[in-house]
C-alpha cells in the first residue's frame, strides 16, 4: 500500500474512531454537544472515505481500511456488545464496500474527475450506511422491555399545538377568556390521560413484539434523517473539493490523463 494511501487511510480510520467515541458518549450518558461533535466528525469520515475511494483501487485493501473504521467505532461499545451491534457492522461493511464499488464505477467512467457527478450516487450511498451504522447502534443499546411512551414528550407536543392561533379558536367555541392556569391544567389532565393510555396499550404488547416495534422506529428516524441528505451533500463536496486542491498543491497527489482504448464492432 502506498504511504499516500495509508495516510489518507488513517485519517479516514481516526475520524470513525472519534465519531464512535463522541457518538457513544452520547448514546450512554446523553448530551447534545457530544452528539453534534459526533455528527462533524461523521461528515469528516465520509469527506475522507471519499478522498480514500479517489485513490484506492485494490478490494482488499479498502475492505481492511473499512474493516478498521468499523472496529475503531465499535471500540468504545464493548462494554455494550451485543449480536445485534456485530450485524449491524457486518451490514454497515457491506454497504461501504458496495459504495466504494459504485464510487470507482463512477471514475472510470469520466474522462475528467467530476466530484458533483459522485454527489447522488457515491456520495449518497456512503452517507446513508454511516447513517444507518449511526441509528441502529443507538438502537442496540435499547433494551425492548424498557421501551416506554414519555409523558414529558406528550405534553411538550400538547403545549406546542395550544399555540395563541389554536388557543384563540379554543376560545371561541367555550365563549370566553381561558386562564394560563386553565390551560396548564387542561394540558396536563390530557397528557396524564394519553400516556395512561399509551402505557397499557404497551403493556399488553409481546416482548418479542418489542422489538419489532423498536425496527419500525429504526426504520421511521432512518427515512426522516434521510431527508437531510441533500442538504449536507455540498458541505461534504466542499470539504474534499478543499482537500484535494490542498493536497495538490503539496505534490501529495498528482492527477495523471490515461490513455483508453474503445471496443468497437466490426462486420
Amino acid at each position: 500500500m502506498h504511504p499516500e494511501i495509508m495516510a489518507i487511510g488513517a485519517l479516514g480510520a481516526m475520524t470513525a474512531g472519534a465519531f464512535g467515541w463522541f457518538f457513544s458518549w452520547y448514546a450512554t450518558i446523553g448530551g447534545y454537544d457530544s452528539l453534534i461533535i459526533a455528527v462533524v466528525f461523521a461528515l469528516l469520515y465520509i469527506s475522507f472515505f471519499t478522498l480514500r475511494m479517489l485513490v484506492t483501487e485494490n478490494r482488499r485493501q479498502m475492505a481492511g481500511l473499512i474493516a478498521c473504521d468499523l472496529v475503531l467505532f465499535l471500540l468504545p461499545f464493548v462494554g455494550n456488545f451485543s449480536p445485534w451491534l456485530a450485524a449491524t457492522a457486518g451490514i454497515t461493511g457491506i454497504w461501504l464496500f458496495a459504495a466504494w464499488r459504485q464510487g470507482r464505477r463512477q471514475i472510470e467512467n469520466m474522462m475528467h474527475i467530476r466530484l458533483k457527478e459522485l454527489a447522488y450516487g457515491f456520495i449518497k450511498s456512503t452517507f446513508r450506511a454511516v447513517l444507518f451504522l449511526g441509528i441502529a447502534t443507538y438502537l442496540s443499546l435499547v433494551d425492548p422491555k424498557s421501551i416506554a411512551v414519555s409523558r414529558t414528550l406528550i405534553e411538550k407536543s400538547l403545549n406546542n399545538m395550544m399555540s395563541d392561533a389554536n388557543k384563540g379558536f379554543m376560545e371561541q367555541i367555550v365563549g370566553r377568556e381561558i386562564t394560563p392556569e386553565e390551560s396548564a391544567d387542561a394540558i396536563s389532565r390530557i397528557a396524564n390521560g394519553i400516556h395512561a393510555a399509551a402505557e397499557t396499550v404497551i403493556g399488553k404488547v409481546p416482548p418479542k413484539a418489542k422489538s419489532g416495534i423498536l425496527v419500525g422506529v429504526g426504520i421511521v428516524i432512518f427515512l426522516l434523517a434521510s431527508s437531510l441528505i441533500n442538504i449536507l451533500i455540498p458541505l461534504v463536496m466542499g470539504f474534499v473539493w478543499c482537500v484535494l486542491r490542498l493536497l495538490l498543491k503539496l505534490n501529495f497527489i498528482t492527477i495523471t490523463t490515461e490513455k483508453a482504448d474503445k471496443e468497437t464492432i466490426v462486420l
